[in-house]
């Protein structure tokens, strides 16, 4: 393959796909983007990484005569065994070799090398080796002496193909010389029993299934017995093991080491180069650290092994003189001075402080190197150049002597943007500024009060309009331009040559209104009808700031939804959804679209090459969403299948040079689309009638689609074959028709007098007129034509040209010579034709002096000759085009379609065609049949999973569109490219994908695209180097996270009742009692108390080294193993509680409907809709029963479900997620399944109305699952909560609870009817189109409240100063698994809280006039009678920081040091966006409270640190500092220039982001300089902590004397409630025994002194009139009832009172 060649067709298309789309009227503005194209800042120069030459170690010969390696080891190790021949002797790396010796020494150790460094052989060497010498000196005892651990299953089986050449090849079946076998959980269940049977020496394994193995008793007893007193356990691709993950890991390999009594145990790990930061040793150290944290045991600085690089050329670099290529031969390539210059800028480097070779610190591009070339050689840096790449090439196609692989192995990295809006000051024309540059003000000094706003441009003429947001008197800058429905959002329009006019009146004299709009009001005179005044534009004058104010620029503003342009006049009827369609920017077409060009160009490249095999024409293509992998899928498909129709219809053409009629235009088409039988046919063995049917299915779809696109503008993103020039549609015996005088004597004297071609004219505008609109009379714009396409269609035809069972008919519009308000409506697109519309206005246009009247009366009159001449038929009133009057014929390609009503377009050559898409209908398109993409994600089933990776890695499947899942391991030796939909979260993660390819030293392309309005997209398109480069932090492990002990515990207690978990929860729970209890056998089991201390016993051993560590936690005490232990049985029980709430539901609902069927009275339409229902609750039952299934990553798995409800180790599963229920597809009743969300995504992404996109389709989420005690009732189970108005602390509910716990304010509203969501359901929509550039995201008003969990007498936070000396800067309040809520308010601008729910079948509901698109009748809440208006919340435990200020500050400033400081830590701790969210929360006092949360589970323990490490938070400032553009030592503004425009406020590469857009405005760099200056030089103390014992103690002393005291402190204790104040205190009226915070007195008890004076009824009304509340705790009294009503008191317990 020649990259080159590919890279080179890749840009040319990608430059010619974003030049065009928008059309731009503006002389400026125009040339400002054609410069912007012209320097090609949207598509750099590529990176070129050359893969440097591993320095040799030795042939394993040789490690065996130096008595490092035993003899058998050189029979073993050897390339290219077969039943013939030895094969060759393997050479080691130096690094490889390093790894034996240390090996040798017993000692742990970490191998850090790149990719292709054979990672492997540097653990299975050493395993091998010494296996064989234990058998070798007689102590050889079988089991499984090492374990090896792989992130990804793929990765374990390329291991396994490796492990055979070696061990199984040269001694036949069952004579190997060491066993080992794969345990991963893709095993047959007889493969599983050989190994529980026999176990081998080496057990190849994931995280889960090891975490499996320790858990379930028949594989415990059988391979953790056989594993005891292990040696090794290797972890490969160590840097991946971050957050909840890896401190997952962490715990498991603990468990491993004391569960198999490895005392003296190797530990070993491989990994990408883990970190670039500091010098060698710092590195080292680094990588040391990490490994130990991760394994538990001590990994020294000296055995963290790294790479030896060596130059493969031998010549002199600098000794080039001349651009000649060596001969095609290994010699004279390497002795050649080109080659080794190439080799020095591209490979390896020297480093100036060891002198070591290494891989060069930052990559370069080809046109940097050839212009240093060519000051060398003095030659051409062009020709320079192409002798580089040439260079490149033929070093690519020589093979290394001894890897045999080639001797330049090399990627290119180009990286993408479609790049920016265009943005303009609030002036003229001539006086605006214009840039291509995201800021909120103009960045010229005396202007920074001038705001800037993004352009819209009309999609048909180009005229820009100003995208604001009206707020009061003043308008702001909007980026959702896409959004409609609130009158706040809306344009400006700003023209000097064609001004809105002052008035209607004049503005309709004028032709400005559309026609449509107009009316004759009763005195004759024209008017705008009611419906449409509201949307009339309004005269203002406004200032460059922004504010409507006198002396301003003059404008109309224009309230959303858009609905005409004030310069062409076209005008739009839909009022709802999107804007998208009728405006464009140059940011908004984006994402999706250049996806999927970029992936055609580059397959299609791929498959013009003929040296290339079928295996190797694919991409690969990442993206970090699952959504966006389907919405991509989708897309991409759509996009092929229009490209494809298009071509297919435009090589017909070119064979029948006089046309196409509508009777053959079907058939020409679907044979020129050339495709197989097998390609879209449901049954491809079909032969004879469903044959032939499924052709003629075929056919009649194509005829449908062709006809659809001749609609106006219907395909955004994609202009049709009219605009492309590439079609022009006759019509037939128009010439003659206009010629025929004797047809026009009669009629108005305009036409009968005008000459026949200016007739011809006219009449070809009008039937363009309809024909445009689709009032066309064919069979398949009708309900009967089109119902009987989509049965055909489903009957014979599959996915991609299978009709959707959603679609709907699109009706052919009437054209009508009358205005529209006389008369009903059958189409809202009907066409109306009079003098004052826009085909009058036309004709006013082309004929001087007549009058509206005269041009209806035209109109009546070409409608009516056409109509006698055969053209059109008579539909009641009105008129509909012919299918058999129109002729098909091909375009000159020259121009596109003329619209002459719409459009004046002043050139000659008629409008500008898009040329990328012409070529692409032209030359391309052929070359896309049988072209599809697939999703590869976890929400798709892991056997369709396994049958794309099989069928892409065969080619069968050329575009595989996959979230993180494909990204380490998959060993695609024939990839070539890889596609990354955006940048990655780290450099780590970069590098695993663009691995991917190339992976047999071919050269290989990655392709980066990078969004605009994404802040990491924008920096790292700006600083690429460091993506490229690989510049990756070590992974940051939080091991002291309460809930990931938690999980741990209950794993080994579980391990411990030694109970067979079935892999249906159905078996484990009673399902015949209605409680669905526990079993019989497994409620004994989990309650044997022997197993609960086994389990305490075992996991102190685990934990035994970090006691220390979790000692300063706020949750651990001495007992809190015993106690977690203790309470393992009760919370293994309840994590059932949400299974029995979903099969119970399911349950219900599958009665309810049988009911409903059975129900004679029931109408049909009911009872068939209750099938429906029926079917989906048996189908949710199958999925909860988890029936025939073993595979232990489906959801509702035991051992997988303990899991995500958080009772066992979650590794990479989210814990207790919400699910969605995706039904099935029409006639597809097996594809049902939930995919699950985390809490805090899935309150957005699961949002009433929201779309999910999955599969290619769209789903709406329209339900909440009920519960069945819910079901019918009268209300739903909600609850109440209250949050602070100051702080936005969490508070439920409670009697007496008017304080904030956290500030002390006043708690102010109750918040009722929150609805917890748990489940919901979705139906499915329609198949995503190309016309989706981004997920539609509903937009929601969400809120965050928090609250500290205090653990017993600890309170659950640590807090903190940052301080400068002893000047105080900045307070933090840190807790660990702290309570977090999120609550969704409605939607945004919402004027109520919450949503309407029906809450008999836990439907969405709107409101009346709710501006929500696409809602059925049915769900306007005003119908509905039993409905409830309810506030769905999450909650979940998260890591917290909360930051506040020592003195008051503006708004704006708070807001802007909060995300420079999230910013700041996000880049010191590499964290990836997602894993930091931060909220601005209440402040009485203005003092900028933050809320900062660590969003993945368990966390990264990044907050903890910012409190517990001295200088952490320094670091995040400083790092904060050089983000927002100043000098971190000296705080100078930097500017942050790009293109020579500095920074003024903010901009992507600082401190703005998608995420934050609503804040832009209030965003300035410039306010926190100071403070985060100040705190780059801070530190922050450590807190203290203290321990509950100390607390505790002399509470219990001075209660000793008390027996009823003493017991109930004793109590209090052991469920870790809150201690009091203090014991026994007089106050006067009252001695009560105990003294809470907040004037709390509680009276213990004793046997007889509840009525003595000074604590009877008399005493305590006494102290509540002096203000105190009164607790009594009775004698023998409950405990547990007591505390319980009085949770602001005692607090709550994290433990259940059995």
């Amino acid at each position: 393959m020649d990259v080159f060649k590919v890279h080179e067709q890749l840009i040319a298309d990608y430059a010619a796909f974003t030049a065009g789309f928008t059309e731009i009227e503006d002389e400026r503005i125009k040339k400002h983007v054609r410069d912007r194209l012209a320097a090609g800042d949207q598509w750099p120069d590529p990176y070129l990484a050359l893969n440097p030459n591993f320095e040799p170690g030795g042939s394993v010969d040789d490690l065996v005569q130096q008595q490092l390696l035993v003899a058998e080891c050189e029979r073993i190790f050897r390339v290219g065994k077969s039943g013939d021949s030895a094969g060759q002797v393997l050479n080691l790396h130096r690094h490889q070799r390093e790894a034996v010796e240390i090996a040798r020494s017993g000692a742990s150790y970490v191998l850090t090398t790149g990719t292709g460094s054979g990672k492997s052989l540097s653990y299975i060497v050493p395993i091998v080796d010494w296996i064989l010498r234990q058998k070798a000196e007689g102590v050889y005892q079988s089991g499984v002496k090492a374990i090896i651990v792989y992130p990804m299953n793929a990765l374990a089986n390329s291991q396994v193909h490796e492990l055979d050449k070696f061990l199984k090849e040269g001694y036949g079946p069952g004579r190997e010389p060491v066993t080992f076998r794969r345990y991963t959980g893709q095993e047959k269940m007889d493969e599983r029993r050989q190994i529980l049977a026999d176990p081998p020496d080496i057990l190849l394994t994931n995280y889960v299934m090891l975490d499996l193995v320790l858990t379930r008793p028949g594989e415990r007893d059988s391979l953790i017995t056989a594993a005891r007193g292990l040696r090794w356990l290797v972890l490969d691709e160590l840097h991946t093991y971050r957050g909840r993950q890896g401190a997952d890991v962490a715990m498991l390999v603990r468990r491993v080491r004391e569960a198999c009594e490895a005392a003296e145990i190797q530990c070993v790990g491989t990994s990408a180069t883990m970190t670039t930061e500091g010098s060698e040793h710092s590195r080292r150290a680094k990588v040391a650290e990490t490994a130990s944290r991760l394994f538990g045991v001590p990994v020294s600085r000296a055995h963290v092994i790294g790479e030896t690089l060596e130059r493969v050329t031998t010549a002199d670099p600098t000794h080039v003189t001349r651009l000649e290529l060596p001969e095609p031969e290994y010699g004279s390539f390497i002795a050649d001075p080109l080659a080794a210059w190439v080799e020095a800028q591209f490979g390896v480097v020297t480093d100036q402080e060891t002198g070591k070779l290494v891989r060069p610190p930052r990559p370069r591009t080809v046109a940097e190197a050839a212009a240093e070339l060519a000051e060398s050689v003095n030659e051409d840096p062009e020709d320079c150049a192409i002798a580089i790449q040439e260079i490149l090439k033929l070093g690519a196609s020589i093979p290394h002597p001894r890897t045999q692989r080639p001797v330049f192995a090399f990627r290119l990295h180009q990286f993408l943007s479609k790049g920016d809006d265009v943005y303009l000051s609030i002036e003229s024309e001539a006086d605006r500024y214009i840039t291509s540059r995201y800021q909120t003000v103009v960045p010229e000094p005396g202007r920074e009060d001038h705001i800037l706003v993004p352009a819209s441009f009309c999609r048909e003429c180009g005229q820009e309009y100003l995208t604001v947001r009206r707020v009061d008197e003043r308008f702001t800058s909007r980026r959702d331009s896409d959004t409609t429905g609130d009158e706040k959002d809306g344009y400006l329009y700003i023209s000097t040559d064609f001004p809105w006019p002052d008035t209607v009146e004049v503005a309709i004299d004028d032709q400005r209104v559309p026609e449509s709009w107009v009316e004759t009001r009763k005195d004759g005179s024209p008017g705008v009808i009611s419906a449409k005044q509201k949307y009339l534009p309004k005269v203002v004058t406004v200032a460059p700031n922004g504010h409507i104010a006198d002396g301003g620029t003059r404008a109309a503003y224009i309230a959303a939804p858009f609905t005409f342009c004030l310069a062409c006049r076209t005008s739009y009827e839909q009022v709802r959804g999107s804007d998208f369609a009728k405006l464009g920017s140059l940011a908004v077409e984006g994402r999706s679209s250049a996806t999927s060009v970029i992936s055609s160009t580059v397959v299609r490249t791929l498959r013009e090459d003929a040296n290339l095999e079928r295996p190797e024409r694919k991409l690969l293509a990442f993206t970090d969403n699952r959504q966006d992998a389907s919405l991509q899928a989708g897309h991409f498909n759509d996009f092929v299948q229009v490209v494809q129709l298009r071509g297919a219809l435009y090589r017909a053409l070119q064979d029948y040079p006089d046309g196409l009629t509508h009777e053959v235009i079907a058939q020409k088409v679907t044979e020129s689309l050339n495709l197989s039988f097998a390609d879209f046919a449901q049954k491809p063995e079909a032969r004879f009638s469903a044959e032939r049917n499924t052709w003629k299915a075929l056919r009649q779809l194509v005829n449908y689609r062709l006809y659809l696109d001749l609609e106006r503008g219907w395909r955004i993103t994609m202009p049709n074959l009219e605009q492309t020039g590439l079609l022009t549609v006759d019509y037939l015996d128009l010439p003659e028709i206009a010629a025929a005088q004797d047809l026009w004597d009669g009629v108005h004297y305009a036409l009968r007098d005008d000459a026949p071609e200016l007739r011809e004219e006219l009449l070809r505008t009008l039937l363009d007129e309809l024909r445009r609109v689709l009032a066309i009379d064919v069979d398949c714009l009708t309900e009967p034509g089109f119902v009987q396409i989509k049965e055909e269609s489903r009957h014979y035809l599959k996915d991609p040209w299978a009709m959707e069972p959603t679609e709907n008919v699109v009706y052919a519009p009437v054209a009508y010579p009358r205005a529209g308000s006389h008369g009903g409506l059958r189409s809202s697109k009907d066409l109306y034709l009079t003098g004052f519309g826009a085909y009058g206005k036309y004709l006013l246009r082309e004929h001087s002096g007549l009058t509206r009247d005269d041009a209806h009366a035209m109109i009546r009159d070409m409608l009516a000759v056409t109509e006698r001449c055969g053209l059109l038929t008579m539909d009641r009133d009105g008129y509909q085009l012919k299918a058999s009057a129109l002729v098909w014929r091909l375009g000159d390609g020259k121009a596109g379609a003329v619209d002459r009503i719409r459009k004046h377009v002043a050139t000659e050559r008629g409008p500008r065609i898009n040329p990328f898409f012409q070529r692409l209908y032209t030359d391309k398109a052929a070359q896309l049949a049988g072209l599809q993409a697939r999703e590869h994600t976890a929400q798709v089933m892991n056997e369709v999973r396994a049958q794309r990776e099989e069928q892409f890695r065969a080619g069968d499947l050329q575009v595989l569109y996959c979230s993180p899942t494909m990204e380490l391991g998959i060993d695609i030796a024939s990839l070539n490219a890889v596609a990354l939909r955006n940048v990655p979260p780290t450099p780590a993660n970069y590098a695993q994908r663009a691995g991917r390819a190339g992976r047999s030293g071919q050269p290989a392309l990655v392709v980066t695209y990078c969004a605009s309005g994404y802040a990491h997209d924008q920096y790292y398109f700006r600083h690429r180097d460091q993506m490229v480069a690989g510049s990756v932090a070590a992974p940051r492990l939080d091991l002291t996270n309460e809930d990931l002990i938690s999980s741990h515990v209950n794993a080994i207690w579980l391990a411990e009742i030694q109970l067979p978990l079935d892999s249906s929860i159905s078996q484990i729970l009673d399902v015949d009692q209605p409680s669905f209890p526990l079993l019989p056998d497994v409620a004994a089991a989990a309650a044997n108390p022997q197993a609960q201390l086994r389990a305490a016993e075992r996991a102190r051993r685990v934990l035994a080294e970090r006691v220390r560590e979790l000692k300063i936690t706020s949750w651990w005490h001495d007992d809190w193993i015993d106690r977690a232990a203790q309470d393992a049985p009760a919370a293994f029980n309840a994590a059932f509680d949400r299974w029995r709430e979903l099969y119970r539901t399911a349950q219900a609902e599958r009665e309810e409907q049988h009911r409903i069927i059975g129900d004679h009275s029931t109408s049909k339409g009911a009872r068939e809709g209750a099938i429906i229902r029926r079917r989906e609750a048996e189908n949710q039952l199958k999925l909860l029963r988890n029936e025939d299934s073993e595979d232990f990553q489906t959801d509702f798995y035991s051992y997988r479900y303990l899991a995500s409800e958080g009772f066992l180790p979650g590794y990479s599963f989210p814990r207790l997620p919400l699910r969605a229920y995706i039904a099935a597809r029409k006639g597809k009743s097996t594809e049902v399944e939930f995919i699950h969300r985390p809490r805090f995504i899935a309150i957005r992404e699961f949002g009433p109305d929201a779309l999910i996109y999955h599969e290619g389709s769209r789903y709406q989420v329209k339900e909440v699952q009920l519960a069945p005690n819910e079901q019918g009732g009268g209300g739903l189970d909600t609850r109440s909560a209250r949050r602070c108005e100051f702080c936005g602390y969490l508070h439920e509910a409670v009697v007496g609870t008017d304080v904030c716990d956290s500030c002390n304010g006043i708690l102010g509203k109750t918040m009722n009817r929150l609805l917890r969501l748990q489940t919901v359901k979705t139906v499915r929509r329609d198949r995503i189109s190309s016309d989706e550039e981004e997920r539609r995201r509903a937009g929601y008003d969400v809120v965050t409240s928090y609250r500290f969990n205090d653990h017993g007498v600890r309170p659950g936070r640590l807090d903190a100063k940052a301080v400068r000396g002893a000047a105080p800067l900045l307070e933090l309040t840190y807790g660990d698994t702290a309570t977090v809520r999120v609550t969704n308010m409605g939607r945004k601008r919402h004027t109520s809280d919450g949503f309407w729910i029906n809450v008999q079948t836990g439907r969405w509901l709107s409101e009346k006039d709710a501006l929500t698109p696409d809602l059925h009748r049915l769900d306007d809440a005003s119908l509905v009678q039993a409905k409830q208006q309810v506030i769905p919340y999450v909650e979940d435990r998260r890591n917290i920081l909360v930051t506040r200020m020592l003195g008051s500050v503006s708004h704006e400033a708070a807001i802007s040091f909060m995300y420079a400081l999230e910013r700041g830590i996000e880049a010191e701790f590499q964290l990836e966006d997602s894993e930091l969210t931060s909220e601005l929360l209440p402040d009485e006092a203005h003092c900028g409270r933050a809320l900062f949360i660590e969003s993945s589970e368990g966390g990264a323990g990044v907050l903890r640190r910012l409190v517990m490490e001295p200088d952490a938070l320094a670091r995040a400032a400083r790092k904060a500092l050089e983000i927002a553009h100043f000098d971190v030592a000296t705080g100078e503004d930097t500017g942050g220039a790009v293109n020579n425009e500095r920074c003024a406020k903010a901009c992507y590469d600082c401190l703005l982001s998608f995420g934050n857009q609503a804040y832009h405005d209030l965003i300035d760099r410039h306010l926190v300089r100071d403070l985060l200056l100040a705190l780059s030089l801070s530190d922050v103390p450590e807190p203290p902590v203290a321990s509950p014992q100390d607390i505790w103690e002399p509470v219990r002393y001075a209660a000793e004397l008390n027996d009823p005291v003493h017991a109930f402190v004793a109590w209090l204790e052991e469920w870790e409630y809150r201690a009091p104040d203090e014991l026994s205190v007089d106050l006067g009226v009252a001695t009560p025994e105990m003294v809470y915070p907040g004037q709390v007195a509680v009276f213990v008890d004793g046997p007889d002194n509840g009525a003595s004076p000074g604590r009877d009824e008399d005493a305590e009304d006494e102290l509540r009139e002096l203000g105190w509340s009164v607790v009594r705790v009775p004698y023998r009294g409950d405990y547990a009832q007591i505390v319980k009503k009085y949770p602001s008191v005692f607090g709550t317990s994290r433990r259940e009172p059995r």
